[in-house]
């Protein structure tokens, strides 16, 4: 071979192999994560939206935002708003989060839930140890001492432990004693040698990291203090309280220094700027971010936030961008000087307790608090939100799709039904008439009518294009909470809480025919076919003949654990997981259920256990699924029958293959 080829095919594969290095680099760090494919439980094919936002952290260097959520950790990129991790270890939901000083560390701490641990994650790997577990209430607050060799940890929901730990040993150096409320935020001073806590009793404590004693108890604010922070100096600490006040503290003395009035209610986050000459604080109700001169108590900027108010803010260490979020909106990144907004991360999601497939399958609607989000099948992002007419702060309970997907109805907590067009988003309607809260709407097939279960003890049928009332039926003994019309659109089905089916004619509003006590009355739903009605009870399903309410069938889960009990008895890893599925399902009985569109697999949601795909021909088991981590309240299939969807309180919509 002459050197001239040798070096050629030797240029060739340098080439290459710079190539390859590149492209690695690039989809390690150049390209974002799938967001709905992160973390995916067994059975999952996507994820939509990050669950609810319970706290965040910057780290240290500025690059990666921690947001502690109602399902895990997310990593995302400070720079891009895109997301690059998910760290999944706790069982329940993720109440707090703290960056250690080196940026190598990350405390999460749990709640909403029997996980209650503190952990520790190294975010290079995304590995994890355990600091605590044994925690009595939820971990509500964390903070690294700066110098990165002890954390702190407030405790909420009624203890108002504070424990100091040692973070290399794993051994609690302190508990503070003197707090006996739930704690709302806990910081170090900058010279790590002083702990505040802000608390429900409306009192801001500062105890001696050192002796673990108490060193002040600062009085003065007239309800609780929800944020802390220390000057850059360590001299002086702010309080913000839900009195609307802002007070300042000598730290050294714990004496009053000043107070500055703001305007409005509830004073939810303060941070000091870097240079320790700007006090900023955010409101939980009102949109205003003010910068307050510490020295003479004047506002002298303020940045408008796109939400209701701010749950907490951040600065970025380069001191050029400024981090908010509020619990009923979105993430914000500002730029700090021009006070511009330069993005928003908004796969935020809270409370999914209903989920609608449009009849085209290409969208599918979530509640999302007040409002109503739709999201696009083929991308999996987030299309716009729907809301309501009057605001107002009722939680959206129920969804349902017209046949003709013109319409989007959506019934809440306060009694009320809004209706929106689905094609521009407008809001069309409100329809009044039930005096407490709804649980179930749904379309007839034909789109003419609307129906309403509520906790008035009422269901009513509303003509859907005038929105006029058509029958007010009264369920006697007890709360209605599921309708369902038959495909024939003759009869309307209806749950209560007594456990009786009632069965009505649509044209005259009379009672047809009546069920007693088939189990819990939480969901029904008719075969695709009109045959047969099931409806969910204490411990297993029942499946009726529509037309003479006799029944068919009953699906009981537990009799099928037992079989499989027998069947998996020599492998003590498949019976260690049967037995764990038949616990979740002894402790919970079935609540919401759906049919597939052929009519053959029904879908059975138990409250906090799994759920179940049944097989109606043969009765057959064919799978279970688990993965949310907080309860489940609804379930439905997409029309092509391939994949259904499933909505949690924890915020999130998982996406289940059906096999």
């Amino acid at each position: 071979m002459k050197k001239s080829d040798l070096y050629q095919q030797l240029k060739k594969i340098v080439i290459i192999t710079i190539l390859l290095c590149v492209q690695g680099l690039f989809c390690a760090y150049g390209e974002p994560v799938d967001i709905t494919k992160i973390g995916l439980p067994e059975g999952a094919v996507a994820r939509l939206g990050i669950g609810g936002i319970q706290n965040i952290a910057i780290s240290p260097n500025g690059k990666q935002l921690a947001i502690a959520s109602q399902i895990g950790v997310w990593l995302y990129d400070t720079q891009t708003g895109d997301a690059v991790d998910f760290l999944d270890g706790h069982e329940t939901s993720v109440r707090s989060v703290a960056f250690s000083p080196d940026g190598i560390t990350l405390a999460s701490g749990g709640g909403l839930g029997k996980d209650k641990s503190i952990r520790l994650w190294d975010i290079r790997i995304g590995e994890h140890k355990i600091l605590s577990s044994d925690n009595r209430r939820d971990v509500h607050a964390l903070a690294f001492s700066p110098d990165g060799l002890l954390l702190v940890s407030g405790e909420g929901s009624g203890s108002g432990d504070v424990i100091i730990w040692n973070v290399t040993t794993g051994e609690r150096k302190h508990k503070l004693l003197g707090n006996n409320s739930q704690v709302l935020e806990v910081a170090f001073s900058p010279d790590s040698k002083t702990v505040a806590v802000a608390s429900l009793d409306s009192t801001l404590r500062l105890w001696d990291v050192e002796t673990g004693q108490l060193k002040h108890e600062c009085m003065g604010h007239k309800d609780w203090v929800g944020s802390v922070a220390f000057s850059p100096d360590g001299s002086v600490i702010a309080s913000g309280g839900r009195d609307g006040t802002i007070r300042l503290w000598d730290v050294e003395t714990g004496e009053h220094k000043s107070t500055f009035q703001g305007n409005s209610k509830l004073i939810s986050t303060v941070k000091f700027s870097h240079d320790g000459d700007f006090l900023m604080c955010g409101y939980a109700y009102n949109k205003d971010i003010q910068f307050w001169d510490v020295v003479t108590g004047e506002v002298k900027k303020v940045i408008r936030a796109p939400d209701k108010g701010i749950t907490e803010l951040l600065f970025s260490p380069d001191k050029k961008t400024l981090i908010g979020w509020h619990w009923v909106g979105n993430l914000h990144f500002w730029d700090i000087d021009s006070g511009t907004l330069k993005f928003s991360i908004k796969n935020y999601t809270r409370n999914a307790r209903s989920v609608a497939y449009s009849t085209d399958g290409k969208t599918l609607a979530s509640t999302a608090g007040t409002g109503i989000i739709l999201w696009d099948i083929e991308t999996r992002t987030q299309k716009t939100t729907l809301k309501k007419k009057q605001g107002g702060t009722e939680t959206i309970a129920a969804i349902s799709f017209s046949a003709d997907n013109r319409t989007i109805a959506g019934a809440d907590w306060d009694g009320l039904i809004n209706l929106w067009d689905y094609s521009t988003g407008e809001h069309i309607q409100e329809l009044e008439g039930h005096t407490d809260g709804i649980r179930s709407i749904a379309f007839s097939s034909d789109g003419k009518m609307l129906a309403s279960a509520g906790n008035d003890h009422t269901i009513r049928v509303w003509n859907a294009e005038t929105g006029e009332p058509m029958h007010v039926l009264e369920e006697v003994k007890g709360r209605a909470f599921s309708v369902a019309f038959s495909p024939d659109n003759q009869t309307l089905a209806s749950g209560g809480f007594n456990g009786v089916v009632r069965f009505w004619d649509v044209t005259t509003g009379e009672q047809k025919m009546m069920i007693p006590k088939t189990g819990n009355g939480y969901s029904i739903a008719y075969s695709p076919n009109g045959v047969l009605l099931a409806t969910t009870g204490i411990m297993s399903v029942k499946l009726w003949h529509a037309k003479t309410g006799e029944e068919i069938l009953e699906l009981d889960y537990n009799t099928k654990m037992m079989e499989e009990l027998q069947l998996g008895a020599r492998d003590p890893l498949k019976m260690r997981e049967i037995m764990r599925d038949f616990h979740l399902n002894m402790m919970h009985g079935p609540e919401h259920l759906a049919f597939s569109p052929d009519g053959s697999l029904l879908a059975v949601v138990r409250e906090k256990g799994p759920i179940n795909l049944w097989e109606i021909e043969t009765q057959t088991l064919k799978k279970s699924y688990t993965g949310h981590k907080w309860s489940v309240e609804s379930v439905a299939f997409s029309p092509d029958g391939k994949t259904f969807a499933s909505g949690s309180v924890d915020g999130s919509i998982l996406i289940w293959e059906v096999p």
